[in-house]
């Protein structure tokens, strides 16, 4: 994680080294742009979402260095994921966070004959703890998580680093939350349980409340055009109303 880029304290971003794995957080606009992207991609195209989110961690991450080989993705291909010119690295985005990680450190071996690095990305949310429905007053409520790992992991036991990077994450993320202003009082960065189901039940949501607001709308619209009727009606009452009185007089 030492040849990462440098950042100042207002960069919405926050990087974190130990000594055989490491965080980095990214909660920025474009991390809001990646999610919109994703509610666009259908739910059976992983690879689309690796190379979406790989660039995205090599031009803010790595600037740029990195050479993404799309050949990876095909079946049985030995190709790499992403080249630098000190590094190789295996990239692995998981929409279900953490819990698909075991599976991923159990292959580790392999990994590392090829890569000098494991890059493993998921999302985090922030939400208030005591709303069922998302506010969104914030400029970005995902966090993309990746975990560095580094290729001395592959000696230890794979239950125990399981253990210390579950313990460290939550470490990492109340200080994630720290800089991201998170009240963890009453907000909380929770890990989502399928990030693109989520996403696209979301957009789903989205689409519905949309519908409602135009039939709303339209609604208002027709009591608006019913209340000028019966103000017509009324003025032509008032008329004919009139025009008896004088009648009668006569």
């Amino acid at each position: 994680m030492s040849n990462s880029r440098s950042t100042d304290n207002s960069r919405p971003f926050h990087e974190k080294e130990l000594k055989y794995f490491g965080f980095i957080a990214f909660w920025s606009e474009r991390v809001t742009h990646i999610i919109d992207e994703l509610k666009h991609i259908p739910s059976n195209a992983p690879t689309t979402y690796h190379d979406l989110l790989i660039t995205f961690i090599n031009e803010e991450y790595l600037d740029g260095e990195g050479k993404l080989n799309h050949k990876k993705r095909e079946k049985g291909s030995k190709h790499d994921d992403l080249t630098l010119p000190s590094k190789i690295i295996e990239f692995k985005f998981r929409s279900d966070a953490l819990r698909s990680l075991a599976g991923v450190l159990r292959t580790r071996k392999d990994i590392f004959t090829r890569n000098d690095y494991l890059y493993f990305s998921y999302f985090r949310k922030w939400r208030k703890k005591f709303k069922t429905k998302v506010i969104k007053t914030r400029g970005c409520i995902y966090y993309l998580y990746t975990i560095v790992f580094n290729s001395r992991i592959v000696d230890l036991d794979s239950k125990l680093l399981l253990k210390e990077v579950i313990k460290e994450e939550m470490e990492f993320t109340k200080e994630v939350a720290k800089k991201s202003d998170v009240d963890l009082d009453d907000e909380e960065l929770y890990s989502i349980g399928n990030t693109i189901n989520e996403i696209k039940l979301e957009e789903a949501l989205e689409e519905k409340d949309k519908a409602l607001e135009e039939k709303d709308k339209a609604l208002e619209e027709k009591d608006k055009a019913l209340e000028e009727k019966d103000k017509a009606l009324e003025e032509k009452d008032k008329i004919i109303k009139h025009l008896q009185e004088q009648l009668n007089k006569k």
